[in-house]
């Protein structure tokens, strides 16, 4: 009977106002699916996957925000346990899709368990953050949240699933930035990024231009740490040769500098560039195209660059109002790739014009804004952190995905939530929103 009461309770709290925009979402993006998908000869089969997705999407958000929040935070040590488990268990008997081992095949679905271990991240680092407390702040705090994500996504990376990968990065540095570290570390872990970046580019450059190796002695000795060798090694001493006698001739013009201004950028360098060294060693040879043609767009124009200039082209061409309902040009006429999954964006903007694509726009800030709500609202410090580490997961799909439609950022294969096909990312987005749902609906109670 109490059970029955708190889950009306429950119920009776719900923020309608940020449900009603995911609706919106979920009806364009059903019509983009519809129309977008019919001339492919697979199309009954799209349209029952993506409905049946529905259905469990509609069961894992009334699980999401009928079952208490603080399970997770209870059972954290659980979950994480569970993460390494499937994500592990996928590298050993998944199945390969698109030179991806990341996926487990079901009867009557297939399940990708990045998508899941996504959410769990964010639930496992709200919880390590919200109990370290005013410790928040400290170095310690910073290494055992990069321990706890690295883990997970350096089985993320040997599927290889980069775009997975991706979506964490943000994630972690805004749960941090919410919690309250430290800005020096802030600053630590962009600069690692940085640091991974700019060589894992440099080396991309290198390797699909070999005359720029050929004629440059740099080129070449960067290329030749790009793998774990001896060079590598040679140079990690050199380097902490340079720091020593950096930290030293300090000490004799008397600036009594401590000398963990010269370890800290020391190990930075050092994990960035091993870190580096394995990324690069993961990266697909499509991969590094898809980053080149992002800087030179005529690089491949019927290759590489096609996905792009496709998506440009229906977005250009639908006007204000678009083509219509089954009317765009690019998309049935097949000239607009993975056009019901990751360039759905441009299907809308297509076949409704700008004012589909506003309108989806508008409901994703819609529905981000309610979510930062149900945060400032929450009663304890980790719903108000899951809350924001969720918020700022769908933030960064939507950002990603447009931004590669529009050919400002470089083809992640992200898809678009609630609006892209795809059965493991929409159940498990609705679970998510049927969370913090429940952090919602708990922002008054006290059981």
């Amino acid at each position: 009977m109490a059970i029955k009461s708190e889950s009306s309770a429950v119920w009776s709290r719900v923020d309608w106002v940020m449900i009603l925009p995911v609706l919106g979402l979920l009806l364009l993006g059903t019509i983009a699916i519809v129309s977008a998908a019919s001339p492919l000869a697979n199309y009954p089969q799209i349209l029952t996957r993506h409905f049946f997705a529905l259905a469990l999407g509609l069961g894992a958000f009334i699980l999401g925000i009928s079952i208490n929040y603080q399970i997770f935070q209870d059972q954290s040590r659980v979950l994480y346990g569970l993460t390494l488990v499937i994500m592990v268990g996928v590298l050993l008997f998944g199945e390969t899709v698109r030179g991806h081992k990341a996926w487990f095949h079901l009867p009557f679905f297939s399940f990708q368990p990045s998508e899941l271990a996504r959410v769990w991240m964010i639930l496992i680092l709200a919880n390590y953050l919200d109990r370290r407390g005013n410790r928040v702040g400290g170095l310690g705090t910073l290494m055992g949240a990069g321990a706890l994500v690295g883990s997970i996504v350096a089985l993320i990376l040997m599927e290889p699933d980069f775009s997975s990968a991706l979506v964490l990065c943000p994630v972690v540095l805004s749960l941090l930035f919410v919690a309250g570290t430290s800005p020096v570390h802030l600053l630590i872990l962009i600069s690692y990024g940085g640091i991974v970046s700019i060589l894992a580019s440099l080396w991309t450059l290198c390797l699909l231009h070999p005359d720029i190796v050929a004629s440059s002695r740099l080129a070449a000795y960067l290329v030749s740490i790009s793998h774990f060798n001896s060079t590598l090694l040679l140079t990690l001493v050199g380097l902490l040769a340079v720091v020593y006698v950096a930290w030293r001739l300090a000490g004799w013009m008397r600036l009594y500098a401590p000398w963990f201004y010269f370890a800290v950028p020391y190990f930075i360098l050092v994990v960035g560039l091993c870190s580096a060294v394995f990324l690069n060693g993961h990266i697909k040879e499509y991969q590094r195209r898809r980053f080149m043609a992002f800087l030179d767009p005529s690089l491949d124009p019927q290759g590489t660059t096609y996905h792009v200039n496709q998506a440009l082209v229906a977005i250009g061409s639908g006007g204000l109002r678009g083509k219509g309902i089954f009317s765009g040009t690019q998309s049935q006429l097949g000239f607009l790739p993975e056009r019901h999954t990751d360039f759905i964006f441009a299907v809308i903007g297509e076949e409704m014009g700008f004012i589909g694509t506003m309108a989806v726009l508008g409901l994703y800030l819609l529905m981000l804004a309610r979510m930062v709500h149900a945060a400032e609202l929450s009663r304890d410090r980790y719903g108000y952190l899951v809350c924001s580490g969720i918020a700022a997961m769908f933030g960064f799909y939507l950002l990603v995905n447009v931004g590669m439609c529009l050919g400002t950022l470089p083809v992640a294969g992200i898809p678009l939530p609630f609006v892209s096909y795809g059965g493991s990312s929409l159940v498990v987005n609705l679970w998510a929103l049927g969370i913090i749902g429940n952090v919602y609906s708990k922002r008054y109670a006290f059981f």
